[in-house]
């Protein structure tokens, strides 16, 4: 009996502390931020390739053509 009761101790202690150990970490917002291609229209692989390299995200051509590229990356509040 002592067995058992030692170990569902010891699972709850080790839930909670998962449970907190999510919690602890900065929330996390998408933030999404405008790229200006320089050629007249927006090309998806450059896109994608400058958002990875200044934000670490994703990049998507809004309108192929505009020259707009919008990114989607992590932010912390």
């Amino acid at each position: 009996m002592t067995k058992a009761i030692t170990l569902a101790i010891f699972m709850v202690i080790l839930v909670l502390g998962m449970v907190t150990k999510e919690t602890q970490g900065g929330e996390v917002k998408k933030c999404y931020s405008y790229i200006i291609t320089p050629k007249e229209n927006c090309e998806g692989l450059v896109c994608a390739y400058d958002c990875t390299l200044k934000y670490n995200g994703n990049g998507v051509c809004y309108n192929t053509k505009s020259k707009t590229c919008i990114c989607a990356y992590n932010c912390k509040i």
